[in-house]
């Protein structure tokens, strides 16, 4: 069995729609002023535990990866409250850090909504498979799911482990 780390934040959780509701009429989605607004939501235990779903897996992950500021606690709390199982959550609080390398021994491939993460897990050898959604449509990363279904990512997974002898 396939041991999958998902993303939260538009992977799993409807970050940005609740992000946009935060900050009505904030436009500018570049790096520094989400970051700032993010800042300023790092102990707001409603805003993270009230993030909508999403999608729900049709699987159980085995652990969690996010880039995330907030309580763990607070993000554990979120899992239930949508009845997806509670499992470990690795978290890095930088934008820029690389989930792979927090991640790589404790599961097999990471799903996730940024193609950037997706490049980062791969520069260190680490298969990690977009799903699409609307932010990421035009990124040209080659390895992609249309939803958290686990038939559709083993069958992405078992193609990038064919290709993993060219080099992805």
């Amino acid at each position: 069995m396939i041991r999958i780390a998902l993303d939260l934040d538009d992977t799993v959780f409807d970050f940005l729609g609740a992000y946009r509701e935060a900050f009505p009429g904030e436009n500018n989605m570049k790096e520094p002023k989400i970051t700032k607004n993010v800042l300023s939501l790092k102990r707001d235990k409603k805003f993270w535990e009230g993030l909508p779903l999403l999608e729900m897996p049709n699987f159980e992950p085995c652990i969690y990866a996010t880039k995330r500021i907030n309580s763990k606690v607070y993000t554990r709390n979120c899992l239930s409250k949508h009845g997806l199982p509670v499992k470990p959550i690795y978290q890095i609080y930088t934008q820029r850090g690389n989930k792979a390398r927090i991640i790589k021994g404790h599961c097999d491939v990471l799903i996730d909504d940024s193609a950037f993460n997706c490049y980062q897990a791969l520069k260190v050898g680490f298969p990690a498979i977009l799903i699409t959604r609307p932010h990421n449509m035009h990124s040209d990363y080659p390895y992609r799911v249309s939803k958290l279904d686990l038939d559709e990512i083993t069958a992405v997974y078992n193609s990038m482990k064919s290709d993993e002898t060219r080099g992805y």
